[in-house]
């Protein structure tokens, strides 16, 4: 984790008078559920990969050019299988 960014966990636990561990799963939340949505709601042969949106946080999607990537690899993986 980024320097400022345990610094500022750090002091709003502090000010709030909270768990530093509550305060690190709140700031990580959003990061898994995104981890989830990818595993799990992904499908790479239609190439359908769900957005995420959280108002004046984050946007978390997948590019056109990361889906020419993801395309290739898995073309890759299925050449390499046969």
């Amino acid at each position: 984790m980024n320097p400022e960014v345990k610094s500022l966990i750090n002091s709003i636990a502090k000010d709030m008078k909270l768990k530093i561990s509550d305060v690190e799963k709140v700031y990580e939340a959003p990061f898994d559920l995104q981890a989830i949505i990818m595993k799990y709601r992904c499908d790479r042969e239609k190439e359908e990969f769900p957005s995420l949106r959280i108002p004046y946080f984050l946007i978390f999607h997948c590019p056109i050019w990361n889906k020419a990537r993801l395309r290739k690899k898995t073309e890759r993986k299925q050449h390499e299988i046969i």
